[in-house]
């Protein structure tokens, strides 16, 4: 099957400034993404669609290629389908899927792209998308809205007979989409009934946001840094 990575790299950021280049264990946050994706030996092509000549150049030295983004898909509240949709525009509709790699993954590897196309290719016929899931960090039940006036009326449940246990629950961690790139264009988004789950542990789903994020993937990657120096 012919597939692409398309890694978006938007310059600028509120939370962590230049945050998709920020250093993390002395490289740029990007670069470990661009290795993922290179290193899992599946796509055709890795592109980096970027808002920024800088970025673009970097891209280029890591080993991806890079495009710019039209103006439409560079905005900050540009949503992900313009994105996509100006990927398509600029080097046509001629893959069988394509997979959205997020530099605020780090710890997402090789061998997770690989597990997720290979369980993505083996049930194509089901399913348009996959969406990489992580446990939830707390099940749904004990999630609600409290309101101005500080009332838990939307806690209305007795927790004293609640058991963690008995849920088995997830949320997207923001690692990997895959998607077949017309079912994408057609529904704009990758959830669904036709959406495939590929879970992940909660430590390989860091999701970079804000600076504390760094901090607990920076002593992972250490961790595991020291562990194979040691071997």
């Amino acid at each position: 099957m012919k597939a692409i990575a398309l890694i978006p790299a938007r310059s600028g950021s509120k939370g962590i400034p230049d945050k998709n280049i920020f250093p993390l264990c002395g490289r740029p946050l990007l670069a470990y993404t661009v290795d993922a994706a290179i290193q899992s030996g599946v796509f055709d092509r890795v592109i980096v669609s970027t808002d920024s000549a800088d970025y673009a150049l970097l891209s280029r030295n890591l080993g991806a290629e890079s495009i710019l983004r039209g103006e439409e898909a560079s905005g900050d509240r540009s949503p992900t389908y313009l994105v996509i949709e100006d990927l398509f525009r600029q080097i046509g509709m001629d893959y069988d899927f394509f997979a959205l790699l997020q530099p605020t993954s780090p710890l997402r590897s090789a061998r997770h792209i690989r597990e997720a196309v290979s369980l993505f290719s083996e049930r194509s016929n089901q399913f348009d998308f996959l969406v990489s899931v992580c446990p939830a960090p707390f099940p749904s039940v004990l999630v609600r809205p409290v309101e101005d006036d500080l009332s838990l009326k939307h806690f209305d449940t007795d927790f004293s007979n609640y058991r963690r246990q008995g849920y088995r629950e997830y949320s997207p961690n923001g690692a990997i989409y895959i998607a077949k790139p017309e079912a994408f264009l057609r529904q704009r988004h990758f959830y669904g009934a036709r959406s495939l789950a590929y879970i992940m542990n909660e430590e390989d789903s860091v999701d970079i946001d804000h600076p504390l994020d760094l901090i607990v993937a920076e002593a992972i990657l250490k961790s595991r840094q020291a562990a194979l120096a040691s071997v």
